[in-house]
């Protein structure tokens, strides 16, 4: 099949024939390009077949599936017609004839793309025992029948969080994919690997995939559709990762046209409420993330982006000072087999900046015993928290490699959201402590680069942000003392510490929570959500942010 096809081509050869009196000869040759075309040019398609004499198609099951095909990409509900198109023609094809193996595979996609991942993967099955007793297909279609299989399988893997299933499977086709693939799906197959990268930590990888997606849609309108939404949402975390606003927000109107009414649509969603999180757009971001959840419960099973926004809800709940909600969701959410979601680092981040530093060692536990094959995109913020954690507890030499160890991960990678989920003060004392050490060239530029944002970032401290450094526990109980309305020489007299002793606690906690008062800091400990009850297993505060850092 030529991937340069265009309607305009076809209609004109389709005329030519019916000119010539050969209806048969119109339908043979949209059999050769419906594949191609129900992607590119739907309606077009659609309406081509129908300049075709009803006689000459209507019960021709090839057709059938043209239509179906091309109802895959329609908007909202209609999509569900493509179903009823392609069991139409499935009843009518031997089940041992090779056009019944294309459409099996046009099925499953279409499967897929309603979030039915169950029967999408018993749709492949079948159309792997239908490819082994097909009779009489040569090489090249069992070549492109190999091709097709694996990309949607791996599209269906990497729905269900199967990172290290999906990769050989879409490594596969995209290796097959100039000669055995429409470009459509050449360009999603080229999304789905961007993603992978991405899942892996190699922001650079991604955007190569995706310009080369972009690079593939060049001249049709496929950028616009459901084929394109994988690239443009790696496109997207990618901006996120790299905290580039400008550019996030050029990929998610694209995400947002292209994913409608598709099996991306609430992906988008979830990638697109982390960049208003990013912003501070807490009320957007949860909006996004509740049009996700009723779309991922139609699902069966729910994709991982479900998780991913659960994730996220409760960061933001954590934000508006809903702790007990955001640990409800923290504690059941359940690490995937090598962290790509990791929750750990998210309670290990509620426990550190509430002064609980064991607890925060406790949470990466896991993430600890997983070592070198904890997932590569979360492994940075674990890395750096674990660089804060033994800083805390005067393990010097620990937390110096593993500060180091991140470094050099965000320095290859470009990712900057590490920072975000330590607290400033401390990722500032990190970066001294690292400035003083022998860094390579591209490392020494970042650490400079990040001690100059955490400056500027504690220097203009209003109280409106996160917490710039971890309460002790004596703080905590001193801002509980507070709470309760006793006085600096109660407090001091109830702890057996003089009064210049309550002094130095007091600096402390304002310079911490970035206040000038009492009644400031216990209104900013409640605005955070900051338990600050003595002990609390709960203790967390909202996730400090940064400035971008390029």
């Amino acid at each position: 099949m030529p991937r340069t096809t265009t309607l305009d081509d076809v209609r004109r050869e389709v005329d030519a024939r019916l000119d010539a009196g050969d209806p048969p000869g119109a339908v043979a040759l949209v059999h050769d390009v419906w594949r191609a075309l129900a992607a590119e040019s739907p309606a077009g398609l659609r309406e081509l077949i129908e300049t075709i004499p009803d006689d000459a198609w209507r019960d021709d099951p090839l057709i059938a599936a043209a239509f179906g095909a091309s109802y895959r990409t329609a908007r909202g509900d209609r999509s569900r017609s493509a179903l009823a198109y392609f069991e139409a023609s499935l009843a009518t094809l031997a089940s041992d004839a090779p056009d019944a193996v294309i459409v099996r595979l046009q099925s499953a996609a279409a499967l897929r793309a309603l979030g039915r991942l169950d029967d999408a993967d018993e749709a492949l099955d079948l159309a792997a025992e239908q490819a082994q007793s097909a009779v009489g297909p040569g090489i090249e279609w069992r070549v492109t029948v190999r091709a097709i299989a694996a990309l949607q399988r791996g599209m269906v893997h990497l729905h269900r969080g199967r990172y290290d299933d999906a990769a050989p499977l879409l490594a596969f086709a995209d290796g097959l994919g100039d000669r055995h693939l429409t470009r459509a799906e050449h360009v999603e197959c080229l999304g789905g690997r961007a993603l992978l990268a991405f899942s892996a930590g190699e922001i650079a990888d991604a955007a190569g995939f995706a310009d080369r997606a972009r690079r593939a849609a060049e001249g049709t309108l496929l950028l616009r559709g459901p084929f394109a939404a994988p690239a443009l949402t790696a496109e997207l975390l990618s901006a996120i990762e790299r905290i580039d606003a400008p550019t996030a927000h050029q990929s998610a109107t694209e995400l947002a046209a292209a994913a409608e009414g598709s099996d991306w649509e609430a992906f988008g969603w979830v990638t697109t409420a982390r960049l208003h999180a990013m912003e501070r757009d807490f009320s957007g971001a949860l909006e996004l993330l509740r049009r996700a959840g009723e779309n991922y419960r139609a699902w069966a099973p729910a994709g991982t982006g479900a998780a991913l926004g659960e994730l996220l809800r409760a960061a933001i709940l954590i934000r508006h000072g809903q702790g007990d909600a955001a640990w409800a969701v923290l504690s059941t959410l359940p690490a995937d087999e090598r962290h790509d979601l990791c929750p750990g680092r998210y309670i290990a981040q509620l426990r550190l900046v509430n002064g609980d530093v064991e607890g925060a060692a406790e949470a990466l536990a896991a993430c600890d015993a997983l070592g070198e094959l904890h997932a590569a995109r979360t492994l940075a913020d674990v890395q750096l928290l674990r660089a804060a954690i033994e800083h805390e507890r005067g393990a010097t030499a620990e937390s110096a490699l593993w500060c180091d160890r991140a470094l050099h991960h965000m320095h290859r990678t470009g990712t900057r959201t590490p920072l975000i989920i330590v607290p400033p003060l401390m990722v500032r004392e990190l970066m001294v402590q690292a400035s003083q050490r022998r860094q390579p060239h591209g490392v020494a530029d970042l650490v400079t680069r990040i001690r100059e944002t955490m400056d500027a970032r504690l220097a203009s401290a209003d109280g409106d942000g996160g917490m710039l450094a971890p309460l002790t526990t004596r703080e905590t109980i001193v801002l509980h003392q507070l709470k309760q309305g006793k006085t600096v020489a109660t407090i001091a007299q109830e702890l057996f510490v003089s009064g210049n002793t309550m002094k130095t606690h007091l600096r402390n906690i304002y310079r911490k929570l970035g206040v000038g008062s009492r009644g400031e800091a216990v209104r900013k400990a409640q605005a955070l959500g900051l338990y600050v009850t003595p002990g609390s297993p709960l203790g967390h505060s909202a996730p400090p942010e940064v400035d971008p850092i390029q």
